[in-house]
């Protein structure tokens, strides 16, 4: 970023100054830009802008994203969105809800849009040690306070691009944009037995009675500490490009397994000590806090649902959990793979069921079973009208963001339809050029 180029971007922060506690410069005399990371894939850099004027020296942080001409695949898609999700993270108002609410977080100065080629997003340097030494009792809280803040409904509220912006998804590791590591996952053994569960762990924590939005990305290289009057660990949270809904317990079983690394006994008190700070605050707010056993039953699964991703996508990142993992598996098929995902799923509702009274859903969406009535019923030559596909399609289209890449496609078999060689059918964007005879859709 050039000298000019900085200058101009801190000019167009100024009006949020005051809001975010620091002093209108009088009079900028020089701004310094300094790179301080490169993001993923190279598609930008995050830069220091210091701001020098005749009261003094003041920060700000850029964060300037550079996308490709064309996103065409899972993985630039996914960091495309993320940077999305980003800017409405610092655009939409939930940074300063997370401040008010007690979640020290970067104050939003600045965003823009380039026109489709990327996003500028400028706010508030946040400074802190890497650790503390209660670091991890003071994030297990920072943790509950963001997860109060967004429990239940508000989650929704807050999440999708005609909503607060947020991630429909939270985490970066979900299965639905994993279909790569998934496939490449050994047939065989243990890690061959959690393949056939994952579908039935995604559903089980999809209707987990435990959702908010999650910070999607709770690692170390994302938390700073600063101290407070009193030496306590105050925990400095920033890159939100996978905060979204999801079980809160995948931010734990995240921060657990790749960041806190406790032993038994010391999981088990930051545990209760999470519990504890979300049953206060739910109960604040007019919210039925979880039990205890709930928490814990939801975090083993999430540590499944993390595994599975870790195991092949991350090369085994963080703690060995292959025995707690086994552990859940062997309750679901006794020792021995079950015969296909579906058995795993009906032992998954027999074993873990999200409420008294709920079922996961079949992997059979209600769509697909309505794609073939009409292909069966239909009297057209085509098997169904145009109409009808154009509304199925839609469909698709729409939920491709919970729907696995066989599900699309096992869809578009049933209508009878061709995809053109190259149509991407994959979440979490799917776009579908299909032909019937020899009208395009």
């Amino acid at each position: 970023m050039e000298k000019a180029e900085a200058r101009s971007l801190v000019e167009r922060c100024l009006p949020r100054f005051k809001d975010a506690g620091l002093s209108a410069p009088d009079g900028i005399t020089d701004v310094k830009v300094r790179a301080i990371a490169t993001l993923w894939a190279g598609m930008g850099s995050v830069y220091d802008l210091a701001v020098s004027s005749k009261n003094g020296l003041q920060n700000v942080v850029a964060k300037r994203v550079q996308l490709p001409k064309w996103c065409d695949s899972i993985g630039d898609q996914r960091k495309k969105d993320s940077y999305d999700v980003e800017a409405a993270f610092y655009q939409k108002g939930h940074a300063e809800r997370l401040i008010s609410a007690g979640c020290m977080v970067p104050f939003p100065l600045h965003v823009e849009h380039s026109r489709g080629e990327g996003v500028t997003i400028c706010m508030t340097k946040v400074e802190g040690r890497a650790s503390h030494p209660r670091g991890a009792e003071a994030f297990v809280s920072w943790l509950a306070r963001l997860h109060a803040t967004y429990w239940g409904r508000r989650a929704d509220e807050a999440c999708g691009p005609d909503a607060g912006g947020l991630q429909l998804q939270g985490c970066y590791w979900h299965l639905d944009t994993r279909p790569d590591e998934h496939r490449k996952m050994p047939s065989s053994g243990w890690m061959g037995r959690l393949k056939l569960a994952a579908r039935a762990i995604d559903l089980r924590l999809k209707a987990d009675p435990l959702q908010s939005v999650c910070h999607g990305d709770a690692k170390g290289a994302n938390i700073l500490y600063a101290s407070g009057e009193g030496g306590e660990a105050m925990p400095l949270v920033y890159d939100f490009q996978y905060c979204g809904k999801a079980a809160v317990t995948k931010d734990l079983a995240y921060f657990f397994n790749v960041e806190a690394h406790p032993s038994e006994a010391e999981e088990e008190r930051l545990l209760r000590l999470y519990h504890s700070e979300l049953t206060k605050l739910l109960g604040a707010q007019g919210d039925a806090p979880p039990e205890l056993a709930a928490l814990k039953t939801s975090l083993e699964l999430a540590l499944c649902d993390w595994r599975r991703f870790s195991e092949i996508g991350l090369g085994g990142w963080g703690d060995d959990a292959r025995h707690r993992v086994q552990k859940v598996l062997d309750r679901l098929d006794g020792g021995r793979a079950l015969p296909n995902e579906e058995a795993y799923i009906d032992a998954m509702q027999r074993e873990y069921p999200a409420s008294r009274n709920s079922r996961l859903r079949s992997l059979t969406p209600p769509t697909q079973r309505e794609a073939e009535r009409v292909a069966a019923t239909n009297d057209d030559a085509d098997g169904s009208s145009d109409s009808e596909v154009l509304e199925l399609v839609e469909t698709v289209r729409n939920r491709a963001t919970t729907w696995s890449h066989e599900a699309h496609k096992s869809i578009m078999d049933k209508l009878g339809i061709q995809l053109h060689e190259g149509a991407d059918v994959s979440p979490p964007r799917a776009t579908f050029q299909v032909r019937r005879g020899s009208a395009m859709v």
